[in-house]
């Protein structure tokens, strides 16, 4: 009976030791492989090791995730970092890689949806708002260079909503700019009728008058969050000259 027990016992050791060996051939060369920058090669050995362990070795998910970025395979890269998100690990910087693996398949609206989430689980998290922000300001300037006056507004605006300050001033001031330059450009382009056309010149000094107060504003609200932000108080000046006109 004694020697029953004994060759149970060890039938489990040996069972074991097997299922702590399945996948630690991979698992190590891939450690091999991201040490020596083999990035391609890395990414096959992970990905065989994951399967083995059905994908609940989370740092090598992670791993994976990344490793999956270096070789461009964007879309190997969202979906492990989704595994990472939804199993909570790492979640912060998993959200921010996931949407940059979003922005390089050009998935705009994905990776919107995924900042904005990631910015809701980690309010104020300054890689997830500076990448919101820099969609937004680069969406504001294109249409304002295109001359969509409303289009350009409705992106700087999105960049207001954001829970960093500094963003948020940008966000107000971009706004005030961007009127402040119609406004600009509209009296510019009234300025030689204003003796031969008095009517319509009003008229269009009007609209001028109107961006310049939708500017001001916009630069009240960045004042009241910082007081002392120079580039504000020089935009500042230039639309109380021109009211004052």
């Amino acid at each position: 009976m004694k020697r029953l027990v004994l060759l149970f016992v060890g039938a489990v050791l040996a069972l074991g030791v097997f299922a702590q060996e399945s996948g630690a051939k991979e698992k190590n060369a891939a450690n091999e492989a991201m040490k020596a920058k083999n990035y391609s090669e890395a990414l096959t050995l992970l990905e065989t090791y994951l399967k083995v362990v059905d994908y609940k070795d989370f740092p090598y998910v992670y791993n994976a995730g990344v490793v999956a970025s270096k070789v461009k395979n964007y879309a190997a890269a969202e979906r492990y970092f989704d595994m990472c998100i939804t199993n909570k690990y790492k979640s912060k910087a998993a959200y921010h890689a996931k949407a940059v693996a979003q922005k390089e398949q050009k998935k705009e609206a994905e990776m919107l949806a995924t900042l904005e989430a990631g910015m809701k689980f980690a309010p104020g998290e300054m890689k997830l708002e500076t990448m919101y922000a820099a969609h937004f300001m680069k969406k504001g300037q294109d249409a304002q260079k295109a001359g969509n006056i409303a289009k350009a507004a409705e992106n700087y605006q999105m960049i207001t909503n954001l829970t960093t300050k500094g963003f948020k001033v940008q966000g107000l001031a971009s706004l005030a700019g961007l009127y402040f330059n119609n406004g600009a450009k509209t009296m510019q382009a009234a300025n030689p009728i204003a003796n031969s056309n008095k009517p319509k010149f009003e008229a269009e000094k009007a609209k001028a008058t109107a961006d310049f107060k939708k500017a001001k504003e916009f630069l009240v609200q960045a004042q009241s969050l910082d007081a002392a932000n120079q580039d504000v108080a020089g935009l500042m000046k230039q639309v109380n000259e021109a009211l004052s006109r």
